[in-house]
């Protein structure tokens, strides 16, 4: 015969073992619950993730041919060869095209990433005469050198400077316009303008932007005093150029240009033309 105190002992340890038995399950379905789901995980990774940036690349400082995430752009695409983009740009460009055919364009790629060294060829040309900006030696025509490279800076970056070195960024024609290449004349007018409207319209939906857009300025309300005209031929793959800018300004007194021609006279506004972008491309 039990005891009430026996009794009354079993009571409470049945107690403290089902309520043990609750925390256990409890603790368990919490944990169940603030466990994200794989995709919902993939997903906030997707979000969250950055990329890691080479100053080199920057920089310009490196050869795209043999650069590891560099891909060679297949001729189809080209209307001069060879030509590079960063592999995630390129993919991006494939199903612009693919797109672009079915609406009755075939883009053409005029000119993707430019180094350093071809940079510095480019603005080292026109810096010192050799060749014509709007028709002029400029050489001697602007005998300061700021004011030179200033109009040099209307449209053609300085060496270190360039988006063109990031492997994101390139120059679009279309194999069925008439008018040359890289002049916003030629995407006025007929079929050029046409097609310029179906970028505008269309290119964001690939991760394309157009950076230099509109008056250079009115683009940041004004905050910049310096940045490049408007170029309509110009996009740039977003996704990367951006994480590729925000790179760029944490580490803008490392990539401050040097090493060319005038580079003395016209490294100090830098950073403007970098920076002074539309909005979005940001």
């Amino acid at each position: 015969m039990r005891t009430a105190g026996a009794f009354q002992l079993n009571n409470i340890v049945f107690s403290l073992s089902a309520f043990a038995i609750f925390l256990l399950f409890a603790t368990a379905c919490d944990s169940e619950a603030k466990k994200p789901s794989s995709a919902s995980g993939r997903h906030r990774a997707a979000e969250t993730s950055t990329i890691e940036v080479d100053l080199k690349v920057l920089s310009g400082k490196f050869s795209p041919d043999n650069m590891p995430g560099f891909a060679s752009i297949p001729d189809k695409y080209l209307s001069r060869k060879p030509q590079y983009l960063d592999a995630r740009a390129l993919s991006a460009l494939e199903k612009l095209s693919a797109a672009a055919r079915k609406a009755g364009y075939d883009i053409k790629v005029v000119s993707a990433t430019r180094n350093f060294t071809t940079q510095k060829a480019i603005w080292e040309e026109k810096f010192t005469g050799r060749r014509a900006v709007g028709g002029k030696n400029l050489a001697t025509a602007i005998k300061d050198e700021e004011k030179r490279a200033l109009e040099i800076l209307r449209f053609s970056s300085m060496p270190g400077t360039s988006r063109h070195h990031w492997g994101t960024d390139m120059d679009f024609h279309e194999a069925g316009i008439s008018g040359p290449a890289l002049h916003n004349s030629t995407f006025k007018t007929g079929r050029g303008k046409e097609f310029y409207d179906w970028l505008v319209a269309n290119a964001g939906k690939f991760g394309f932007c157009q950076p230099y857009n509109g008056d250079p300025s009115e683009r940041g309300a004004g905050k910049f005093a310096h940045g490049y005209q408007e170029e309509r031929w110009h996009w740039s793959y977003r996704p990367v150029a951006a994480q590729y800018l925000a790179a760029y300004r944490q580490n803008a007194e490392i990539l401050k240009p040097n090493g060319f021609a005038g580079d003395k006279s016209a490294a100090h506004f830098y950073l403007d033309y970098v920076e002074n972008i539309d909005a979005s491309c940001h």
